[in-house]
């Protein structure tokens, strides 16, 4: 290069080369320092320079360096040359779940800019992207769009691949099915990959039976048989497992046994965990038999899967025999999912000794407890009636292993407090809820409102919805001095419903059940009331009005209500 410099024959191309060699040799300093040397030798770098830096920063770049990518974009347009097809594509790779949104809208917003029109490789890469990135509505708009767009001809099977599962995920299969059949009609013939996304695409959307009778056509066409194996076939074995329908998973298990399809680890995991579904764990010992003809060894997944199985069934004794058999195997350690496992299986027979047992072994074995362990002994103690038994585990836990509790784990908290009717205790839960800014989610207050009311506390009830749905005047004072910590931002209509007849039925109406109802037709005009129950509420509003005025000592007893009187002012 220095050669090439002296005899003054270094152009854009040799700067490029050099670049790119530095480039690949993780030099990012100084591959970015000769840009500045073409610079200052009148050479203007071009598109293949920039995108080169671009991709290095998108490859290996880490944090730091992605953070620059928009500033090195800036300075690919202030020097006069517009990203291409191959500057979006760059970019389309570093878009996931975990991007910036303003990063994903300036990225999409780039596409519309080029001048260029889009190609195979760049579609491939924008609904791949949105795929990765995880939102529905983004993806639905960018197929919207796409297909608006015919001047993009579709030749490859992989472009088609990418298409099929994008509309699957979008949850078109209107469109999934659009784009098969272009396929096919094109005779394009579907690698393994492509067949696998449209398999898994109508199976995610509900027809398992859809799915298997595709695979009977490709079966049957000499040119596709080739491309099934057994990923395609496990995602008909899932969605047959996901139906509990045992009967066809075992069909589906023949069949790949009768055209002699490749099984591994995964399929008899998958067959395993039908079995465990639907509760038919008499097949798992014909199918480890069949795994040790073929010479598969079993993994932590297939112990977990037979031992979770067995606990559901209520099977414990052989759950406690497969964590022992397990441990024999020098290659397998159980992990936390086999221990959570056999903890529930304890909870659910009411196996406190031996769920205890259990959690000091899963200790001495390196395996932390997770909130989701938590959550299990919570459930644990309660069933046995030991509610400080379930606070000492939570506070011993959380101080060894250094972690919060998480709000499922304080919702078992207030459900045990309530099972041993310790009404304030779990108040006492919730307020430490609300200080350390957990949300409670919607069976957190659905314990606590269907409590209240069961206690005849219908203030404190429809006190504790408003403070679910962030309306003024909840109760007790903690919720409504911490306003946004007490809002549950998934709460279930259902229990507001069902709160509001409650309180119609108790005969609170015109004090609580009306200012609720009007509070929540007001301010939270989303909240979907039952008509049924809106009516109940108005016409016991209008006959409570009516018996007042003709009976107003009937309607509420003096202030100051005296010994023998219930809370309504009644003898």
């Amino acid at each position: 290069m220095e050669e090439t410099k002296d005899a003054g024959m270094a152009d854009v191309v040799s700067f490029n080369t050099l670049i790119k060699a530095h480039l690949k040799n993780d030099n990012f300093e100084k591959a970015r320092s000769l840009m500045e040397e073409m610079k200052q030798k009148n050479l203007q770098p071009n598109r293949v320079t920039f995108n080169e830096l671009i991709n290095a920063m998108v490859m290996k770049g880490g944090a730091s360096r992605r953070s620059q990518i928009w500033d090195l974009v800036s300075e690919m347009r202030d020097a006069g040359v517009k990203p291409n097809q191959v500057t979006c594509s760059i970019l389309m790779k570093n878009l996931n779940g975990h991007s910036d949104a303003n990063d994903i809208m300036k990225t999409m917003e780039l596409i519309n800019m080029t001048d260029e029109p889009m190609d195979e490789v760049l579609l491939s890469s924008v609904v791949e992207a949105c795929v990765r990135i995880g939102k529905p509505d983004l993806l639905a708009s960018k197929l919207q769009q796409l297909q608006g767009n015919g001047n993009i001809a579709v030749t490859g099977s992989h472009t088609f691949g990418s298409l099929i599962k994008a509309y699957g995920r979008a949850h078109d299969i209107d469109g999934v099915w659009r784009c098969w059949k272009e396929m096919r009609s094109r005779h394009i013939k579907p690698t393994c990959i492509t067949l696998g996304c449209m398999v898994e695409a109508v199976v995610s959307n509900g027809d398992t039976e859809g799915a298997y009778e595709l695979i009977h056509q490709m079966q049957d066409d000499e040119q596709c048989r080739e491309a099934l194996n057994s990923v395609i076939y496990c995602s008909v074995l899932k969605g047959f497992t996901r139906e509990k329908k045992m009967e066809r998973v075992w069909a589906v298990y023949e069949e790949m046994n009768k055209k002699k399809i490749e099984f591994s680890i995964v399929t008899y995991n998958t067959l395993i965990d039908a079995c465990a579904r639907c509760g038919r764990m008499e097949h798992v010992p014909e199918i480890l038999e069949d795994m040790k003809e073929r010479r598969i060894k079993p993994n932590v997944i297939t112990y977990s899967t037979m031992l979770k199985g067995h606990c559901q069934m209520g099977n414990i004794q052989t759950g406690f025999q497969i964590l022992a058999e397990m441990k024999r195997d020098a290659r397998l350690r159980p992990d936390e999912i086999m221990y959570n496992s056999l903890l529930d299986g304890c909870a659910q027979n009411n196996l406190v000794d031996e769920g205890l047992r259990l959690l000091e072994e899963m200790q001495k074995e390196m395996v932390a407890p997770s909130n989701f362990t938590l959550s299990i002994l919570v459930k644990l103690m309660n069933r046995a009636r030991k509610l400080d038994g379930a606070f000492n585990i939570v506070r011993d836990i959380t101080t060894k292993y250094n972690f919060r509790a998480n709000v499922h784990v304080h919702t078992n908290l207030v459900q045990a407090c309530v099972s041993n009717r310790q009404l304030p205790r779990a108040f006492g839960v919730l307020e430490t809820m609300v200080k350390e800014r957990i949300q409670p989610e919607s069976r957190t207050y659905a314990i606590l409102i269907r409590a209240s009311i069961s206690h005849r506390h219908y203030d404190q009830a429809a006190g504790l919805l408003r403070a679910a749905l962030g309306l003024h005047s909840a109760f007790p004072a903690f919720l409504a001095d911490a306003h946004t910590s007490a809002v549950c931002p998934n709460l279930d209509f259902a229990l507001v419903n069902e709160t509001l007849a409650a309180l119609a039925d108790s005969g609170r109406v015109q004090d609580i059940a009306s200012p609720l109802l009007a509070d929540i037709k007001q301010y939270k005009p989303k909240v979907r009331i039952d008509p049924n129950t809106q009516r109940r509420i108005v016409s016991a509003g209008v006959g409570q009005s009516m018996q007042s005025e003709s009976y107003p000592w009937a309607q509420r007893g003096p202030k100051g209500n005296g010994k023998g009187r219930d809370s309504r002012g009644y003898h």
